[in-house]
């Protein structure tokens, strides 16, 4: 995992510590990361990095498989989960990313991709399968509060990952990656849920705000996603989303409310999307 280092410092977060979703329904300790929950990586005979995704119902060998419940009820090992495991996605989160890049396009050949909140890997994964081949040049850039290594397949050296927290990064820190400018900013951050709908939308609209802001950066003669380029932010339903959706309008040519099909059923999450930024 490449770290990024401050003089002799380690970047890290400064901020105090709070609970995001960890694998399997189960709290972890960390800052504003990711809601992803990792799975398994593939046998041989996943399919080749270029190869179309398939449709969920591929995915059920025979028809039908075991579930696998937490005691809220939760199925770990539903279609997408499985998918997951047999076609090399570290997580089932890969297939929103990927069902959004379908319908929006939102990621280009040879593009530069931020991902804020990248653990634990399944959206470097798309970003990177769909930048195109080595030769089309391009990159990948993702930033976690918790240690996140680069998934081994569908990955290559165009992806690179940082260590820290996204909502105190300076802005030039991105500038020295990408000098020429983004096409896309993708954020899944996302705070551990308390089951207080109120409390739980407010938390994700702070992070959704973190990656707007993050997206507006510029600086004299630069700019860091680029006019045209694309902003992705998962949300969770509630009061304010519809008013930020309206400010997001100021700043984007189109706003797109999306719910993948990966959605768990109990979710209450949806991503915003900007498209064309003006």
């Amino acid at each position: 995992m490449e770290r990024h280092f401050l003089g002799s410092v380690l970047f890290r977060s400064r901020a105090p510590p709070v609970v995001v979703r960890a694998a399997g329904g189960s709290p972890r300790r960390s800052g504003a990361s990711s809601s992803r929950s990792s799975s398994s990586r593939s046998s041989s005979s996943s399919p080749s990095p270029s190869s179309p995704p398939r449709s969920p119902s591929s995915s059920r060998r025979g028809g039908s498989f075991e579930k696998k419940l937490t005691r809220s009820g939760r199925n770990l090992n539903d279609t997408f989960s499985q998918r997951s495991k047999t076609e090399g996605y570290v997580a089932r989160s890969a297939y929103k990313l990927l069902e959004i890049q379908q319908k929006h396009k939102i990621i280009p050949q040879g593009g530069y991709v931020l991902d804020l909140g990248c653990h634990p890997g399944a959206w470097l994964q798309v970003a990177c399968q769909s930048i195109g081949p080595r030769a089309k040049g391009g990159l990948v850039l993702g930033i976690d509060i918790q240690e996140t290594s680069k998934p081994g397949r569908y990955t290559d050296d165009r992806v690179k990952i940082l260590l820290g927290d996204a909502r105190e990064v300076d802005g030039t820190l991105w500038k020295s990656y990408a000098a020429r400018g983004l096409d896309v900013v993708l954020s899944d951050m996302c705070h551990w849920t308390h089951g207080n709908s109120v409390i739980d939308s407010a938390k994700s609209l702070e992070l959704a705000r973190t990656a707007f802001e993050i997206s507006l950066y510029r600086e004299e003669g630069y700019t860091l996603l680029k006019p045209g380029g694309s902003l992705v932010m998962k949300i969770l339903q509630g009061a304010g989303i519809e008013e930020f959706a309206k400010e997001l309008k100021e700043h984007y040519k189109t706003v797109k409310h999306h719910r993948p099909k990966a959605t768990r059923s109990e979710s209450k999450e949806v991503f915003l999307i900007g498209l064309g930024k003006l």
